[in-house]
């Protein structure tokens, strides 16, 4: 039977990536993300190299949307929890700035998101005996940078819930891990906008397939719950 990666919060960078890899291995790819021209394109590029693609409507912000994307998807082997675009840096604060508005905001995107995914393909998972839930995740949840002050306590949370995950459904057939972004995506959002203007440092940029090679890993071999690409901020 062939095996169905979801990406709940596909783009044109790391998701597409995410998509060719798993695809390369036999993979079909379903793709949740806010408009049907994003879809549109990303199931195109992924069909011209021969891979099996479906696009559903669905902000990945959304507990309720991300549940009707769940049921209308249907089988889950894989899915990958992949918060961005455009607006992924808005309401984020340095430390001294956090107060419980903008902590909320930045805890609903990346931590109860994350949250209300695992809580709608979990049950068919665990009663399958086998699945995989891979998250994106930054490495302020390792290391803490007072510019990403918000950011890196729900990072925290997060690195917090998915080794917590992992050590409990490992005898259940379900592998939990993540990513950690440690570098500057390229082509992502934030490295064009941190480069449109001249910089006093040369960031740390690396191909979003490298980082899809990183989630191939974790979840072929299921023997680390995360691993960190880059060294960007430390």
């Amino acid at each position: 039977m062939t095996k169905t990666l979801a990406i709940f919060g596909a783009g044109p960078v790391l998701g597409l990536s995410l998509a060719r890899r798993f695809g390369r291995e036999g993979f079909r790819v379903a793709l949740v993300a806010r408009t049907t021209e994003n879809l549109d394109a990303l199931v195109a590029e992924l069909g011209r190299d021969g891979i099996e693609a479906s696009g559903f409507v669905g902000d990945v912000y959304e507990p309720a949307q991300i549940a009707t994307a769940v049921a209308a998807i249907g089988r889950i082997d894989a899915v990958a929890f992949n918060p961005g675009g455009g607006n992924m840096g808005e309401g984020i604060v340095s430390v001294l700035d956090v107060d419980p508005g903008n902590l909320r905001l930045i805890l609903d995107r990346f931590v109860v998101s994350a949250v209300a995914l695992v809580r709608a393909v979990l049950p068919a998972m665990t009663e399958r005996g086998d699945g995989a839930i891979l998250f994106t995740a930054g490495q302020s949840g390792l290391h803490p940078a007072p510019f990403l002050g918000n950011a890196g306590m729900a990072q925290a949370a997060l690195r917090n819930y998915f080794h917590n995950l992992n050590l409990v459904l490992a005898e259940k057939g379900v592998y939990v891990g993540a990513v950690n972004v440690g570098a500057l995506i390229e082509g992502s959002v934030p490295h064009r906008t941190l480069t449109a203007g001249p910089l006093d440092f040369e960031p740390e940029v690396i191909h979003p397939d490298v980082f899809a090679d990183a989630f191939w890993k974790l979840y072929a071999t299921r023997e680390a719950p995360e691993a960190l690409v880059g060294s960007f901020g430390r």
